[in-house]
């Protein structure tokens, strides 16, 4: 890690504590119920449409097939680490839960408590947001190995998506009420730590391999 990312990593760490520490002492912080109500002023149809279609992307049966779907990628192309490690980002998934178990945010509208074990755990608990941290982690992750892999047309299409993506999840959960701002910060700068921990992992391990 050089010293330009280790800093940006430390600043991140050090932003995400503080909020998460914010989060896990109030239910609203003094931004959150402004963002949600500015957000609302937007809505129409198509804009309705457009914040409910990115955020069922997060959902578990459609966030289980992309991975499917992204591992496999990598796989028919043989490239059996990126396979690997698209598979990995699924870790996102228990560092959310552990996270939102540690601090017990109350959702903006608490959903009905139809699930359980670790699902319950998840959907119960408000911060940080999954949807935003599995957005940053999975569609970060594929978009740096598709700058890295992939070329051409393939490669700016792949990027401009996730990239995409990303920057309108975080809208789209606030516009739902599903979550308050603070979550969603919460998740972009966790999502971007764990990122950023998982590509450093990745370059790692191509080091080894090509040994």
């Amino acid at each position: 890690m050089n010293r330009k990312i280790a800093l940006i990593f430390l600043l991140l760490l050090a932003l995400a504590i503080v909020l998460s520490y914010a989060a896990s002492k109030f239910t609203v912080l003094p931004f959150d119920l402004k963002s949600y109500h500015e957000l609302q002023e937007e809505a129409s149809l198509p804009f309705n449409i457009l914040m409910q279609t990115v955020s069922y992307l997060g959902e578990t049966a459609v966030a289980v097939a992309l991975i499917t779907i992204a591992v496999l990628t990598f796989a028919l192309r043989r490239q059996w680490l990126e396979a690997i490690f698209m598979l990995a980002t699924t870790s996102n998934l228990f560092l959310t839960f552990a996270l939102k178990e540690i601090i017990h945010r109350t959702r903006p509208f608490p959903v009905a408590e139809s699930f359980s074990g670790i699902l319950q755990g998840i959907n119960q608990y408000s911060y940080p947001s999954g949807h935003v941290l599995f957005f940053v982690v999975f569609f970060g992750f594929f978009a740096y190995l598709a700058w890295i892999h992939f070329a051409g047309n393939m490669r700016m299409i792949v990027i401009t998506v996730c990239l995409a993506l990303i920057v309108l999840i975080g809208p789209s959960r606030v516009f739902l009420g599903a979550h308050w701002a603070s979550d969603v910060v919460g998740g972009y700068l966790i999502g971007t730590i764990w990122l950023i921990l998982l590509i450093l992992a990745y370059r790692w391990a191509l080091q080894f391999v090509s040994e």
